[in-house]
C-alpha cells in the first residue's frame, strides 16, 4: 500500500519550522511534573518521553527512528527539562521503553481537560 518513500516517511521526523517548533514542543507545567523525574525516569527517558508527549499532536504519531528527532526539538525539551540533551542519545535502546513512554504519552494527551494540547505555555 505504501511506497518505499512513503514508508521511510514513517520512519523519520519531518523536517521543522519554527512555528511548530514553538507550537508543539513547549511544555506546560503539567507536563513537566508528567515526565518528572519522580517518577523513576532519568534524563534519555524524561527526553525521550517529552518528545512522544510533543511529536503525537504534531505528527498524530511518533516515528519509529525516535533517535531522528529534530535537533532542535530535542533541545527545547532539554532546556525545559534542565538536562542535557545530549542525554537523548542513550534514550530508546529498549523498544519496550519506547512503547511504554508511547502509551503514556498517548494516555496523558487523552485524559487533559480543556482544549487539544498545542504546547503553549505563559512562559512563550
Amino acid at each position: 500500500m505504501f511506497t518505499d518513500e512513503e514508508l521511510e516517511g514513517l520512519r523519520r521526523f519531518p523536517e521543522i519550522g519554527r512555528e511548530e517548533l514553538f507550537r508543539f514542543f513547549t511544555l506546560t507545567p503539567a507536563d513537566v511534573a508528567f515526565v518528572d523525574p519522580g517518577r523513576g525516569r532519568g534524563p534519555a527517558d524524561r527526553l525521550g518521553l517529552a518528545v512522544a508527549l510533543c511529536t503525537l499532536p504534531w505528527l498524530g504519531f511518533v516515528p519509529d527512528d525516535v533517535a531522528s528527532a529534530p535537533p532542535a526539538a530535542v533541545a527545547r525539551l532539554a532546556e525545559q527539562l534542565r538536562v542535557d540533551p545530549k542525554a537523548f542519545a542513550g534514550y530508546g535502546r529498549r523498544a519496550k521503553t519506547r512503547t511504554d513512554h508511547l502509551r503514556l504519552a498517548a494516555r496523558y494527551l487523552a485524559l487533559r481537560s480543556g482544549p487539544c494540547h498545542q504546547g503553549q505555555s505563559s512562559s512563550e
